[in-house]
């Protein structure tokens, strides 16, 4: 069965519902549980455009959330800053979705190479980058937090 989901950008109004797509997960257990980063971070991508949500078809709610920085590679190329899946919906194909939206949207910007990171902690995003041709590139210990290392991705575009 196909996917029915809509990307759009994201607007303030919804702010609680995008935080609530990495409740569940490692990423806000070891980064954002313990003060109000995670809402911070999603207000600024809000303000600079850089939010993209993904929504279901038929129901319109929430399924994922991503932080697209087209220039966040050194000004070079896009950075894919953050990811979220809720979920339930998580490994139904809706990261790969989104991922795919970004890649078009940096074809389209006439990038030739797109970037993401993985956290040391979550070796399923970094199984799931490579499988979608990004190739590790580096490694950054002690990257955004001490005691996470952060796997650093680049994938050149067809």
């Amino acid at each position: 069965m196909a996917l029915d989901i809509r990307l759009s950008l994201g607007i303030s109004d919804d702010i609680g519902g995008y935080e609530e797509v990495f409740r569940d997960s490692a990423l806000y257990s070891r980064y954002f549980a313990d003060d109000d980063r995670l809402v911070r971070t999603l207000l600024y991508a809000l303000e600079r455009r850089e939010l993209w949500v993904a929504a279901n078809g038929a129901s319109g709610g929430i399924i994922g959330v991503m932080q697209v920085q087209m220039t966040g590679f050194f000004g070079a190329f896009p950075y894919l800053a953050l990811l979220g899946v809720k979920k339930e919906w998580r490994g139904k194909g809706a990261g790969r979705f989104m991922i795919a939206a970004f890649e078009e949207a940096a074809r389209q910007g006439g990038y030739r190479k797109t970037s993401i990171m993985a956290s040391s902690f979550n070796p399923r995003a970094a199984n799931l980058y490579r499988s979608l041709g990004y190739k590790k590139i580096g490694y950054l210990e002690d990257a955004f937090k001490k005691g996470i290392g952060e796997y650093i991705f680049v994938k050149t575009l067809q």
